[in-house]
Parts: C-alpha cells; structure tokens; sequence
C-alpha cells in the first residue's frame, strides 16, 4: 500500500493479476519509482516491510515503533491533506486536458 501511495498505482498494475503474483514471487520486492526521492527514513521503513525472509522481516510491533510512523501527523491533518491531494489532481486533470 505505501509503494501504491508513492507511485500513485499498485506495483506490476498494468500486468495481468497472475502475472503480478508471478513477478512478486520470482522478482521479490518491487522497485518504487523514484526512489532517491523519498526520505531515508521511508526508505528504511519499506526494505523493513518488504523482506522476503520472513525471520529477517519486522514485525507489525516492530513497524509502529519505526522512526518513519513516529513522524506521522496527527490524524486531524489527514482530512486536509486528501482534500489538498484531491484538488491537486483536479487541477493536473484541467491542465492536462488543456482547460
């Protein structure tokens, strides 16, 4: 879900559903685009959730103590910050339809 929120789509979106399962098995952890944009902290985060091996993996209790969730925002922000994503995309649509 956090590569889908950084990349805007799912990873392998455009495959067919059983070619996804496929990539995610013989290719592991999928690429987020961009990478050296995110913080280190993200970056850090994702390789945490991400691990194949499951003895090396963190575990839910491991992850709400990650340094990336305890700079998360108050929840009261979240609606703000939709609203603002939302209007943004609208204004990337109007642009990009030539409005």
């Amino acid at each position: 879900m956090t590569i889908e929120m950084i990349d805007g789509i799912p990873p392998y979106f455009n495959e067919d559903p059983l070619r996804a399962l496929y990539l995610i098995a013989t290719k592991r952890k999928p690429e987020v685009n961009d990478k050296q944009k995110l913080s280190a902290e993200l970056v850090k985060f994702l390789d945490k959730t991400l691990e194949v091996d499951v003895e090396k993996r963190a575990s839910a209790a491991d992850l709400l103590q990650h340094a990336f969730l305890k700079k998360a925002g108050d929840l009261k922000s979240l609606k703000q910050n939709i609203l603002s994503a939302r209007e943004a995309a609208a204004l990337e649509a109007g642009e990009a339809a030539g409005e």
